[in-house]
């Protein structure tokens, strides 16, 4: 018998990520937010940090290195990894080699934009199934869109919830982007303003639907109380059907 919810307990597989939309829509995640980068090079037991100080379709270019040491290494084309953290994400890849270029007047480092990378995220949170007959809906609202994507709860927990739409959505919405004028209704909650991001989208051509993973971005604490009471509403059902299946 298949639980109709499941405990989210981490540290989660790393997961290898070879789609170039995602891989650059992660990276952009990290220079939007400043997040600093360790670089790693091979046989040295220093550690250096730099940042991601632009990116395109094919290139990235990254900030002289702190330690000023590592900029030699550099410059030597010398092998090396690059260590991120965002949310709790863990991002590493490799890279050959980069060289070093100006950049709008400034020194960086130029290097193509990474094949696959790991991507290790740890999830603390229990995730529900939402029945299809419940009253449950997510609107999807950028302010700089045009258009609004409405769906149907798969699943949800504390931390973000599993969407159904109707038709093919892959391409419009890329993981990573912030849909910061969102709306979420819950059972007896109304319509709740959030803030949320994407984390993967699947289409699903034979069902004509897209299933969208999604995280909440700071969430008041209001409007958490409601997800959390939903979320334990949820349980408490689950529990009990799973108890009366027994006998």
């Amino acid at each position: 018998m298949s639980n109709l919810f499941e405990e989210e307990a981490g540290p989660q597989p790393p997961r290898e990520i070879r789609s170039s939309i995602e891989i650059l829509a992660l990276l952009k995640g990290l220079q939007q937010h400043r997040e600093p980068l360790k670089i790693s090079f091979d046989d040295r037991h220093q550690a250096f940090q730099s940042f991601i100080v632009q990116l395109d379709s094919d290139r990235l270019w990254i900030d002289e290195l702190i330690p000023q040491e590592g900029n030699r290494y550099m410059s030597q084309q010398e092998a090396f990894q690059v260590d991120a953290w965002r949310d709790g994400v863990h991002i590493r890849w490799y890279c050959p080699s980069a060289r070093q270029v100006m950049l709008d007047d400034a020194p960086a480092f130029e290097t193509s934009l990474p094949l696959e990378l790991t991507y290790h995220q740890k999830r603390g949170a229990f995730r529900a199934a939402v029945a299809r007959g419940l009253n449950t809906k997510l609107g999807l609202v950028h302010s700089q869109r045009s258009y609004e994507a409405n769906g149907q709860l798969i699943d949800i927990s504390a931390t973000g919830c599993k969407i159904r739409l109707a038709g093919a959505w892959h391409e419009r919405l890329q993981p990573g982007e912030v849909f910061d004028l969102s709306y979420l209704e819950l059972p007896d909650s109304g319509r709740m303003p959030v803030s949320v991001e994407i984390r993967h989208c699947h289409y699903d051509a034979n069902q004509d639907e897209t299933q969208v993973g999604i995280k909440f971005k700071q969430a008041s604490p209001n409007i958490q109380r409601q997800i959390d009471r939903f979320v334990n509403q949820l349980q408490r059902e689950a529990r009990r059907f799973e108890k009366n299946d027994l006998f």
